[in-house]
Protein backbone atom coordinates (compact mmCIF):
# COMPACT_ATOMS: atom_id res chain seq x y z
CA UNK A 1 0.00 0.00 0.00
CA UNK A 2 1.38 3.28 -0.98
CA UNK A 3 2.26 5.76 1.72
CA UNK A 4 0.68 9.20 2.09
CA UNK A 5 1.41 11.60 -0.84
CA UNK A 6 3.46 14.63 0.11
CA UNK A 7 2.54 18.08 -1.13
CA UNK A 8 5.35 19.12 -3.50
CA UNK A 9 4.51 22.76 -3.11
CA UNK A 10 5.47 22.60 0.50
CA UNK A 11 8.89 21.30 -0.41
CA UNK A 12 9.61 24.11 -2.85
CA UNK A 13 12.23 26.46 -1.43
CA UNK A 14 11.64 30.20 -1.38
CA UNK A 15 14.80 30.72 -3.34
CA UNK A 16 13.33 28.70 -6.16
CA UNK A 17 10.38 31.12 -6.55
CA UNK A 18 10.96 33.64 -9.36
CA UNK A 19 11.62 37.11 -8.09
CA UNK A 20 8.73 38.57 -9.96
CA UNK A 21 6.41 36.22 -8.07
CA UNK A 22 7.79 36.93 -4.63
CA UNK A 23 5.87 39.03 -2.13
CA UNK A 24 7.81 42.19 -1.44
CA UNK A 25 8.49 42.74 2.21
CA UNK A 26 7.81 46.03 3.98
CA UNK A 27 11.55 46.68 4.38
CA UNK A 28 12.20 46.10 0.70
CA UNK A 29 9.35 48.48 -0.23
CA UNK A 30 10.76 51.16 2.04
CA UNK A 31 14.19 50.77 0.47
CA UNK A 32 12.83 50.95 -3.06
CA UNK A 33 10.59 54.02 -2.38
CA UNK A 34 12.28 57.41 -2.95
CA UNK A 35 12.57 59.78 0.01
CA UNK A 36 10.69 63.08 -0.86
CA UNK A 37 13.14 65.20 1.13
CA UNK A 38 16.09 63.58 -0.57
CA UNK A 39 14.43 64.01 -3.95
CA UNK A 40 13.86 67.74 -3.30
CA UNK A 41 17.47 68.15 -2.21
CA UNK A 42 18.71 66.48 -5.36
CA UNK A 43 16.45 68.69 -7.49
CA UNK A 44 17.74 71.80 -5.71
CA UNK A 45 21.33 70.75 -6.28
CA UNK A 46 20.61 70.17 -9.94
CA UNK A 47 18.96 73.59 -10.18
CA UNK A 48 21.96 75.24 -8.53
CA UNK A 49 24.26 73.48 -10.95
CA UNK A 50 22.16 74.75 -13.85
CA UNK A 51 22.29 78.30 -12.46
CA UNK A 52 26.05 78.05 -12.10
CA UNK A 53 26.23 77.11 -15.74
CA UNK A 54 24.18 80.21 -16.77
CA UNK A 55 25.87 83.55 -17.52
CA UNK A 56 25.50 85.79 -14.40
CA UNK A 57 25.23 88.86 -16.61
CA UNK A 58 22.20 87.38 -18.34
CA UNK A 59 20.64 86.55 -14.98
CA UNK A 60 21.10 90.14 -13.84
CA UNK A 61 19.76 91.53 -17.11
CA UNK A 62 16.61 89.55 -16.40
CA UNK A 63 16.07 91.98 -13.50
CA UNK A 64 15.33 94.66 -16.08
CA UNK A 65 18.67 96.46 -16.29
CA UNK A 66 21.10 97.06 -19.11
CA UNK A 67 24.19 94.96 -19.64
CA UNK A 68 26.38 97.86 -18.56
CA UNK A 69 24.54 98.20 -15.24
CA UNK A 70 24.62 94.44 -14.74
CA UNK A 71 28.39 94.36 -15.22
CA UNK A 72 28.96 97.31 -12.88
CA UNK A 73 26.80 95.84 -10.13
CA UNK A 74 28.41 92.41 -10.43
CA UNK A 75 31.85 94.00 -10.24
CA UNK A 76 30.78 96.12 -7.27
CA UNK A 77 29.52 92.97 -5.53
CA UNK A 78 32.85 91.18 -6.17
CA UNK A 79 31.12 88.56 -8.29
CA UNK A 80 28.48 87.71 -5.68
CA UNK A 81 25.29 87.22 -7.70
CA UNK A 82 22.89 87.64 -4.77
CA UNK A 83 24.64 90.81 -3.62
CA UNK A 84 24.57 92.12 -7.19
CA UNK A 85 20.79 91.55 -7.33
CA UNK A 86 20.35 93.59 -4.14
CA UNK A 87 22.48 96.37 -5.58
CA UNK A 88 20.32 96.37 -8.71
CA UNK A 89 17.17 96.66 -6.61
CA UNK A 90 18.67 99.64 -4.77
CA UNK A 91 19.76 101.13 -8.10
CA UNK A 92 16.25 100.81 -9.53
CA UNK A 93 14.68 102.38 -6.44
CA UNK A 94 17.12 105.30 -6.66
CA UNK A 95 16.36 105.76 -10.35
CA UNK A 96 12.64 105.82 -9.60
CA UNK A 97 13.12 108.44 -6.88
CA UNK A 98 15.20 110.57 -9.24
CA UNK A 99 12.57 110.32 -11.98
CA UNK A 100 9.79 111.23 -9.54
CA UNK A 101 11.80 114.20 -8.27
CA UNK A 102 12.58 115.34 -11.82
CA UNK A 103 8.89 115.13 -12.69
CA UNK A 104 7.91 117.22 -9.66
CA UNK A 105 10.58 119.81 -10.47
CA UNK A 106 9.49 119.98 -14.11
CA UNK A 107 5.88 120.50 -13.08
CA UNK A 108 6.94 123.23 -10.64
CA UNK A 109 9.00 124.96 -13.32
CA UNK A 110 6.11 124.78 -15.76
CA UNK A 111 3.77 126.28 -13.18
CA UNK A 112 6.28 129.03 -12.38
CA UNK A 113 6.80 129.78 -16.08
CA UNK A 114 3.05 129.88 -16.66
CA UNK A 115 2.65 132.30 -13.75
CA UNK A 116 5.55 134.42 -15.01
CA UNK A 117 4.08 134.51 -18.51
CA UNK A 118 0.75 135.52 -17.04
CA UNK A 119 2.41 138.46 -15.25
CA UNK A 120 4.26 139.48 -18.42
CA UNK A 121 1.05 139.42 -20.42
CA UNK A 122 -0.66 141.52 -17.76
CA UNK A 123 2.22 144.01 -17.77
CA UNK A 124 2.09 144.29 -21.56
CA UNK A 125 -1.61 144.99 -21.35
CA UNK A 126 -1.15 147.63 -18.64
CA UNK A 127 1.67 149.31 -20.59
CA UNK A 128 -0.75 150.13 -23.37
CA UNK A 129 -3.98 150.59 -21.47
CA UNK A 130 -2.54 152.79 -18.69
CA UNK A 131 1.07 153.73 -19.57
CA UNK A 132 1.20 156.81 -17.32
CA UNK A 133 0.27 154.67 -14.33
CA UNK A 134 2.43 151.71 -15.28
CA UNK A 135 5.59 153.80 -15.82
CA UNK A 136 5.02 156.07 -12.87
CA UNK A 137 8.36 157.15 -11.39
CA UNK A 138 10.29 157.07 -14.67
CA UNK A 139 12.43 160.17 -15.17
CA UNK A 140 11.47 160.50 -18.83
CA UNK A 141 7.75 160.52 -18.03
CA UNK A 142 8.09 162.99 -15.15
CA UNK A 143 9.99 165.51 -17.30
CA UNK A 144 7.51 165.25 -20.17
CA UNK A 145 4.73 166.60 -17.99
CA UNK A 146 1.12 165.41 -17.97
CA UNK A 147 -0.05 167.40 -21.01
CA UNK A 148 2.76 166.41 -23.36
CA UNK A 149 2.72 162.81 -22.13
CA UNK A 150 -1.05 162.56 -22.67
CA UNK A 151 -0.69 164.03 -26.16
CA UNK A 152 2.08 161.57 -27.05
CA UNK A 153 0.12 158.58 -25.71
CA UNK A 154 -2.79 159.65 -27.92
CA UNK A 155 -0.66 159.98 -31.06
CA UNK A 156 1.27 157.77 -33.46
CA UNK A 157 4.27 158.20 -31.16
CA UNK A 158 2.70 156.05 -28.41
CA UNK A 159 4.61 152.82 -29.13
CA UNK A 160 7.96 154.63 -29.36
CA UNK A 161 7.29 156.51 -26.12
CA UNK A 162 6.45 153.21 -24.40
CA UNK A 163 9.65 151.69 -25.83
CA UNK A 164 11.73 154.54 -24.34
CA UNK A 165 10.03 154.20 -20.95
CA UNK A 166 10.48 150.43 -20.99
CA UNK A 167 14.16 150.85 -21.84
CA UNK A 168 14.63 153.33 -19.00
CA UNK A 169 13.23 150.85 -16.48
CA UNK A 170 15.51 148.10 -17.75
CA UNK A 171 18.61 150.31 -17.80
CA UNK A 172 18.00 151.50 -14.25
CA UNK A 173 17.79 147.85 -13.23
CA UNK A 174 20.84 146.75 -15.23
CA UNK A 175 23.04 149.65 -14.13
CA UNK A 176 21.93 150.14 -10.53
CA UNK A 177 25.26 151.62 -9.49
CA UNK A 178 24.81 154.39 -12.07
CA UNK A 179 21.07 154.81 -11.69
CA UNK A 180 21.41 158.57 -11.27
CA UNK A 181 23.30 158.97 -14.55
CA UNK A 182 20.73 156.80 -16.35
CA UNK A 183 17.82 158.84 -14.98
CA UNK A 184 19.60 162.07 -15.94
CA UNK A 185 20.04 160.91 -19.53
CA UNK A 186 16.35 160.07 -19.97
CA UNK A 187 15.31 163.34 -18.36
CA UNK A 188 17.42 165.21 -20.95
CA UNK A 189 15.57 163.44 -23.77
CA UNK A 190 12.24 164.51 -22.26
CA UNK A 191 13.39 168.12 -21.87
CA UNK A 192 14.43 168.21 -25.54
CA UNK A 193 11.06 166.79 -26.56
CA UNK A 194 9.10 169.36 -24.53
CA UNK A 195 11.19 172.20 -25.99
CA UNK A 196 9.94 171.27 -29.45
CA UNK A 197 6.26 171.27 -28.50
CA UNK A 198 4.23 174.15 -29.97
CA UNK A 199 0.76 175.22 -28.94
CA UNK A 200 -2.10 176.82 -30.80
CA UNK A 201 -2.31 180.57 -30.08
CA UNK A 202 0.11 182.06 -27.58
CA UNK A 203 0.60 178.84 -25.66
CA UNK A 204 -1.47 179.78 -22.65
CA UNK A 205 -4.02 182.20 -21.23
CA UNK A 206 -4.55 184.09 -18.00
CA UNK A 207 -5.98 180.98 -16.31
CA UNK A 208 -2.72 179.17 -16.96
CA UNK A 209 -4.35 176.53 -19.16
CA UNK A 210 -2.46 175.50 -22.28
CA UNK A 211 -4.01 175.63 -25.74
CA UNK A 212 -4.06 172.55 -27.93
CA UNK A 213 -0.70 171.22 -29.06
CA UNK A 214 -0.01 171.67 -32.76
CA UNK A 215 -0.10 168.40 -34.68
CA UNK A 216 2.96 169.46 -36.67
CA UNK A 217 5.00 169.88 -33.51
CA UNK A 218 3.96 166.41 -32.34
CA UNK A 219 5.41 165.04 -35.55
CA UNK A 220 8.64 166.89 -34.79
CA UNK A 221 8.75 165.50 -31.26
CA UNK A 222 8.04 162.01 -32.55
CA UNK A 223 10.95 162.20 -35.00
CA UNK A 224 13.25 163.37 -32.21
CA UNK A 225 12.20 160.50 -29.94
CA UNK A 226 12.68 157.91 -32.69
CA UNK A 227 16.25 159.16 -33.23
CA UNK A 228 17.08 158.95 -29.51
CA UNK A 229 15.47 155.52 -29.22
CA UNK A 230 17.65 154.24 -32.06
CA UNK A 231 20.80 155.61 -30.39
CA UNK A 232 19.75 154.05 -27.08
CA UNK A 233 19.14 150.62 -28.57
CA UNK A 234 22.47 150.66 -30.39
CA UNK A 235 24.33 151.66 -27.23
CA UNK A 236 22.55 149.39 -24.75
CA UNK A 237 21.92 146.26 -26.79
CA UNK A 238 25.46 146.07 -28.21
CA UNK A 239 28.24 144.23 -26.39
CA UNK A 240 30.44 146.68 -24.44
CA UNK A 241 34.07 147.12 -25.47
CA UNK A 242 35.10 146.42 -21.88
CA UNK A 243 32.90 143.78 -20.19
CA UNK A 244 30.96 145.07 -17.20
CA UNK A 245 31.17 148.75 -18.12
CA UNK A 246 28.19 151.06 -18.48
CA UNK A 247 27.45 152.32 -22.01
CA UNK A 248 29.18 155.63 -22.74
CA UNK A 249 25.84 157.16 -23.71
CA UNK A 250 25.02 157.44 -19.99
CA UNK A 251 28.22 159.29 -19.14
CA UNK A 252 27.41 162.45 -17.13
CA UNK A 253 27.95 165.84 -18.74
CA UNK A 254 29.53 168.79 -16.96
CA UNK A 255 27.97 171.55 -19.00
CA UNK A 256 24.34 172.38 -19.39
CA UNK A 257 22.97 170.62 -22.44
CA UNK A 258 21.63 172.71 -25.24
CA UNK A 259 17.97 172.46 -26.17
CA UNK A 260 17.76 170.36 -29.30
CA UNK A 261 15.40 171.50 -32.00
CA UNK A 262 14.53 169.82 -35.24
CA UNK A 263 13.94 171.91 -38.34
CA UNK A 264 11.78 170.02 -40.81
CA UNK A 265 11.37 172.95 -43.21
Amino acid sequence: MAGPRRNRSADVQVDDVPKNHRKVSDDDAADDAEDPAEEAEVAEEEEEEEEEDEDPIELLKAQGVSEDVAKRMLEKADGDLDAAVMLIVEHQELEKEEKDLAKVMEESLQEAEAESQKRRDLDEERKRSAPAEFFQGCSFLEHLGEDVAAALFSSDAKEDVIAILDLERKCRQWYRARGGDVAEYFSRIAVKAVANVEYEGKGGDESGEQDNIKASSMETVHSLLVAHLSDLQDAVLSLPTIPGTIPAIFAPIDVESKIETVDLT
